[in-house]
């Protein structure tokens, strides 16, 4: 596994590429339901989300699941639960399932639609989630100067701004950023 998992303290994805055997969709797709509902029950688990076989931009089941730590990840990785549900995937999947795991800013840059795109170099990761961070912190900023009284304290002030930035930034700003410079970051091979 990369690096990532000896990073401490940082919320990590675990992407998991599964290619079905002929025929055995249905077969995988409930092995897969199984490990979810295991790993549901380790600590630190933060969710899941499957997607379905599309043709041909995707054709495997792809699993994505995060942690609140690289320990709590590492502790799913190496239970004895999760080797047993592995092994019953296995049985269903074509060929060796493709496995990457994100942290940090990496998990913010991953295109959906897109299986196993190695993340853009960190200088390209920054200037572009740059670009997204300083007009909301501006606007955020300009909108609670106003709307909160003169004596609130500036923590309270930077408080408030960084809980709507940092939801903002991910769920909308970051997603269509990174569609909008999708042919930079990720440049098509010549």
């Amino acid at each position: 596994m990369k690096n990532a998992m000896a990073e401490t303290g940082t919320a990590v994805t675990k992407v998991i590429d599964r290619i079905p055997r002929e025929g055995m969709d249905a077969q995988l797709e409930q092995a897969m339901k199984n490990l979810i509902a295991a790993a549901l029950k380790f600590r630190g688990h933060l969710g899941v989300t499957v997607t379905r076989p599309s043709l041909p931009a995707q054709p495997g089941f792809r699993m994505v699941y995060r942690f609140d730590s690289c320990e709590h990840l590492r502790a799913w990785e190496e239970s004895p639960e999760r080797a047993r549900l592995v092994a019953a995937a296995n049985r269903y999947t074509q060929g060796e399932p493709h496995y990457d795991v994100l942290t940090g800013l990496e998990a913010w840059f991953t295109l959906p639609a897109q299986p196993a795109l190695r993340p853009p170099p960190r200088a390209k990761m920054t200037l572009v989630t740059w670009l997204g961070i300083f007009p909301l912190v501006y606007l955020y900023a300009e909108l609670f100067n106003r709307i909160l009284p003169p004596s609130t304290p500036g923590i309270l002030k930077v408080l408030a701004v960084t809980a709507f930035v940092v939801p903002t930034m991910t769920y909308v700003v970051a997603p269509r950023l990174t569609r909008l410079f999708k042919d930079w970051l990720y440049p098509r091979p010549n």
